[in-house]
């Protein structure tokens, strides 16, 4: 059943913006009267609005009619693609910005750099130190 709505859905939308009127942007048809379109499917009818581009699914329920809005993805992935355009935007700023690029280091950043070279050094002299001894081992009369 989920198959067929979501098949059905795919369908008509993708029947709507053929059809050029499935975008709220799009100029409204000129005769209102087809501005809806239904598909029939297990359990009801899926109603396309062929204005806004909304989808419904309409079945009988209690002796009674009624609509609800099919879920839409777009809208959340519209708000989405928003949300990482403004980070974009003010991450470029940021990384544009002299003060950000050129700043001196803090004391504690300088502390960790000295900290990590003398390490670094540490472990370079015992390593000169190794290797002296190797080669005065084995070659015997120099010291």
């Amino acid at each position: 059943m989920k198959a067929r709505l979501v098949a059905a859905i795919v369908l008509g939308c993708a029947t709507a913006f053929a059809a050029g009127g499935a975008s709220a942007q799009s100029q409204p048809p000129v005769n209102d009267s087809w501005r809806f379109k239904l598909q029939k499917v297990d359990g009801g009818f899926l109603r396309l609005d062929a204005q806004t581009g909304q989808v419904s699914f309409c079945r009988e329920r209690d002796s009674n009619w009624t609509c609800e809005t099919a879920a839409d993805d777009r809208a959340a992935l519209e708000a989405e693609i928003k949300r990482l355009t403004d980070r974009l935007a003010t991450l470029e700023k940021q990384s544009n910005d002299p003060a950000n690029r050129f700043r001196t280091p803090s004391d504690q950043e300088i502390e960790q750099v000295m900290g990590f070279f003398e390490k670094m050094m540490k472990r370079f002299r015992g390593v000169v130190e190794n290797l002296k001894k190797e080669w005065e081992a084995e070659t015997p009369g120099r010291s």
